[in-house]
């Protein structure tokens, strides 16, 4: 009986842990953290559905340390790789074959692809409300605290055309950063128009070297 005794502490103190989780702590240190987090990699897929119809806008895996950025994948059905690095976008032109060069003052292109190149504007709130605790789930092998939510968002693109946010959040609660994410809004002038945008996050705060491409260098 000890045996099972000592067995069981272990699952015991780690369900007790779970239960004395609360949400609103959990997303506020979450926030807090990755606010400060300096590198990552991360997959994002965004998109819409109108009555029903899905249609993607991008489907990207990307890397930062710092303002630098890397970002590759797909964007409108077209092949994307582009370089945002010292106010610099460096954007691979897969017709003409040849890399363009631009400086990110002569241009929005940067706030046009703010989701893609910057992931955590989109955890940037002016308040949460409707914080609901929805159980756990591991992503990538790390058992996360999920969390729903329905915050104000501090974001001007995101503000300017969608409204209604509901997020998922799945949170590393051992290490407080968020490991996972889906955003889904609905269009301010057809309530019939779906946002969804879905996020993960890895090598927080790992090394991560990103330097420009060889711009005379043609792709195989």
């Amino acid at each position: 009986m000890a045996g099972c005794f000592f067995l069981l502490a272990p699952y015991a103190h780690n369900y007790y842990v779970k239960s004395k989780l609360d949400p609103g702590i959990e997303l506020d240190k979450a926030l807090k953290r990755m606010a400060g987090i300096k590198s990552f990699r991360y997959s994002l897929y965004s998109g819409f559905t109108v009555n029903g119809r899905g249609e993607v806008i991008s489907r990207i895996e990307g890397e930062k340390n710092g303002e630098n950025t890397h970002i590759k994948g797909e964007m409108v059905n077209t092949p994307v790789d582009i370089y945002y690095i010292d106010q610099t976008i460096y954007n691979y032109d897969c017709f003409a074959d040849k890399w363009l060069v631009i400086e990110s003052d002569q241009t929005n292109f940067e706030d046009l692809m703010i989701s893609e190149l910057h992931p955590l504007s989109n955890f940037r709130f002016h308040d949460i409300s409707n914080i609901t605790k929805n159980g756990f789930e591991k992503v990538d092998g790390r058992e996360c605290l999920v969390v729903m939510c329905r915050p104000a968002v501090e974001n001007k693109l995101l503000e300017t055309l969608w409204h209604d946010f509901t997020y998922t959040i799945w949170i590393d609660y051992k290490q407080n950063v968020i490991r996972k994410a889906v955003l889904q809004a609905e269009n301010k002038q057809a309530n019939n128009t779906k946002l969804k945008i879905e996020v993960k996050f890895k090598d927080l705060d790992k090394e991560i070297k990103i330097t420009p491409p060889d711009i005379t260098a043609k792709k195989k």
